[in-house]
């Protein structure tokens, strides 16, 4: 609702506003907009509303003030109009073409210019990273149209706490144009080199509309890591093994002992062991036993806090989306960081002052407090601490949240905490002239595993047994089995190993994730597998060109933009650097277009096919009706064949590597539309699925 200024007190703060000098204050979105006004207003909150923009009127620090938020970026970067159109003939125009910045948020670029004019102090409130940066420096240019006049500031702040608002705003640092320009850098670097290499993929595959295949700068070597593990998955070829277990009693219980070797691979080895199953008798011929000190945990940086986060559930778009929202609510601090330390000037005992009013954390804080504080530590970096809580919700959080800042908060609490202490015990025991072993282990001291409860540790607590003790051995079981393949990589695993190989940066990997799953590259499950286009794209790619896909070229890349933050090169510079880059291998590409068109077309159309009929031996493939534009499995020698099998009308699907284990054929991934959830289902009715899955599928087959 508009603020209507209709008292006398009212009449007066809008003649200020409008006719006397004041401060803008200028945040990123509208949530910490609100936060700032709130937690520094010195006089009444007033509110007006322009349009979809809502402002805050108040005094901080003695001045009159406006607190008005944009909506992330208010300015985007493109090509020219001239190049709207794909075609091949441009592409090696585009690398060296001027990009355009046009304006993408009108009302709030219309609200800037009207408290612009009369501001005399104007301060970024933007958060405080490259991208925060860049955003500040898009306001600051809308102020310099109005007014060249007014003061820039910068507040730097890693938590929307009053007390640390308050000492950013009383502290306020210039606006840092190096790192607004490393971002600035990485945008236009990542439209032209990804414009070009979509253009010409798409091109040479015939690929073009809805139907593009997107390449990008960190996208596709990103994807190569998971399409190579997903190969080596395929190759793999199963070994057999086996593996000897012993039951040894003792007087008081049982525990198990393993030939030493684990995994027997050897025929004659496991035949000599077979002769043991018949022995009773154990020696026991070493005892060996350790303690030793785990160390706590190191504070939160984004990449650690996004991997817990997946090992218990989450997957990396949600958890930075929800951690996120709780920086924004005040009650953790800011969530995109590399620091594994404490900075000197983070108060911990506030914090856990703060803690121990809740329940759930007060008997750990006690603990901490007995002793000084002492947390462990990691790279220090100097954007922002460590992710750690701020301050305990004032509002029930819904579960995902919830879950989220508890972990949050006993990580916190689990670096400020004892070590934990373990028992290893190892026994080496004689059957009948081969080795088997046992181990052991338990806790003695649980120091920081009594509140990091996330961090999981079995006990495996074997009797007490002396040295040349003779033992029974109440049987001897054989087991037979195959080795496995390597399992796909997890959501958590993959930005490790992106933070590691240098590509993208704290900011960007979850997006570069969350990209790949909504291309359909990959599947939106807590294991990533990769889709037949995403094979296509990656082999093909990599017969042609590893440049693209390779992690040299972005990891040197990245370098670069790190000079243009630390000021040691110009944006223009690196930008262009790139330009050069692209151009060769542009030329390499253009070279190769026939063989890259022949295989992208041969591999693409195997992105359709589901398996062999089991009635003609066709091929089983997608088909769209002309006339319902239903879409279902059909056979490829239709019209003498007429097998087919429903499909989900909903949402959307790609075809599963994994085959069905009754009837062989792929099963889909689908993601259904109104629950936003994923399931993996063989789509033959003939096939018997999980009750819930199959229930759905066929409620969405209906229509």
């Amino acid at each position: 609702m508009t603020y209507t200024f209709g008292t006398t007190e009212d009449k007066l703060i809008y003649y200020y506003i409008y006719y006397s000098k004041m401060q803008l204050i200028i945040a990123e979105k509208s949530t910490a907009a609100e936060t700032i006004a709130k937690n520094l207003a010195e006089t009444k909150i007033r509110i007006q509303d322009f349009g979809p923009v809502k402002v805050w009127y108040t005094q901080i620090n003695g001045e009159e003030t406006v607190v008005m938020p944009l909506k992330g970026h208010i300015k985007n970067v493109r090509y020219p109009e001239t190049f709207r159109k794909w075609n091949e003939e441009t592409l090696m125009k585009m690398i060296d073409a001027k990009l355009v910045y046009y304006p993408t948020a009108e009302d709030n670029i219309a609200v800037i210019k009207k408290f612009a004019k009369k501001a005399d102090k104007v301060i970024i409130a933007t958060d405080y990273d490259t991208e925060g940066e860049s955003i500040g420096f898009e306001a600051i240019d809308v102020v310099r149209e109005e007014n060249t006049k007014s003061k820039v500031y910068r507040s730097v702040f890693s938590s929307l706490t009053t007390k640390e608002l308050s000492e950013a705003f009383k502290n306020l640092q210039k606006p840092n144009k190096d790192l607004s320009d490393s971002a600035d850098a990485r945008r236009e670097i990542d439209l032209i080199l990804g414009a070009v290499l979509t253009r010409f993929i798409s091109l040479a595959a015939e690929r073009l509309g809805n139907s593009f295949l997107s390449i990008g700068r960190v996208q596709t070597p990103t994807l190569a890591i998971i399409v190579a593990r997903d190969s080596e998955r395929r190759a793999f070829k199963p070994e057999k093994y086996w593996r000897f277990t012993a039951t040894i009693q003792t007087k008081d219980a049982e525990f198990l002992a393993e030939y030493k070797d684990g995994k027997v691979f050897d025929e004659k080895t496991a035949e000599k062991l077979r002769k043991t199953k018949n022995e009773k008798k154990a020696v026991i011929d070493k005892v060996d036993m350790k303690k030793r000190r785990m160390p706590p945990p190191k504070p939160f940086n984004t990449t650690a806090f996004l991997r817990s986060a997946a090992a218990i559930g989450f997957s990396v778009p949600n958890a930075m989306r929800i951690v996120q929202g709780l920086y924004m609510k005040g009650y953790v601090s800011y969530p995109r960081t590399d620091s594994e330390a404490y900075p000197p000037t983070l108060d911990l005992k506030e914090i856990l002052n703060e803690l121990r009013n809740s329940s759930s954390y007060s008997k750990a804080v006690s603990e901490i407090l007995k002793k000084p504080l002492n947390p462990t530590k990691g790279k220090e970096a100097k954007d922002h601490p460590p992710i750690h809580p701020v301050k305990l919700p004032n509002e029930k959080l819904n579960p995902q949240e919830a879950r989220i800042f508890d972990l949050i908060s006993r990580r916190f609490l689990a670096t400020l905490s004892d070590e934990s202490e373990e028992e290893i015990i190892s026994i080496k025991l004689d059957i009948k002239g081969n080795e088997f072993t046992a181990k052991g282990s338990r806790i003695l001291v649980p120091g920081w595993r009594s509140v990091y409860i996330f961090s999981k540790y079995e006990e495996n607590i074997l009797p007490e047994i002396k040295e040349g003790e003779i033992l029974k051995v109440l049987k001897i079981d054989e087991i037979e089995d195959f080795t496995t393949p390597p399992g796909n990589y997890s959501q958590g695993a993959i930005l490790k190993i992106m933070e590691d190989l240098n590509l993208g940066t704290k900011a960007t990997r979850p997006e570069i994730l969350k990209k790949l799953m909504e291309r359909r590259y990959i599947s939106a499950s807590r294991t990533l597998i990769p889709s037949e286009v995403a094979f296509a794209v990656i082999e093909n790619m990599q017969k042609v060109s590893n440049e693209i896909t390779g992690a040299e070229l972005t990891a040197t890349l990245e370098k670069e933009m790190k000079l243009v933050e630390e000021g040691q090169k110009k944006k223009a510079e690196v930008v262009n650097e790139s330009r050069d880059m692209l151009r060769k291998v542009l030329k390499n590409l253009q070279s190769k277009r026939k063989e890259i068109k022949e295989l992208m077309h041969k591999a693409l159309l195997q992105q359709y096919i589901f398996g062999t009929c089991p009635k003609s031996g066709g091929k089983l493939k997608l088909v769209v009706s002309k006339k319902s534009h239903k879409r279902f499995v059909g056979c490829s020698d239709y019209p003498k064949c007429h097998f087919g099998m429903p499909l989900p009308q909903s949402g959307y699907f790609f075809i599963s590597p994994q085959s069905c284990p009754k009837c062989g054929i792929h099963m889909i991934e689908w993601h259904a539309k109104e629950s936003k959830r994923t399931y993996i289902f063989c789509v033959n009715p003939a096939c018997k699925v999980e009750k819930k899955e199959k229930a759905i599928a066929k409620e969405k087959t209906k229509k």
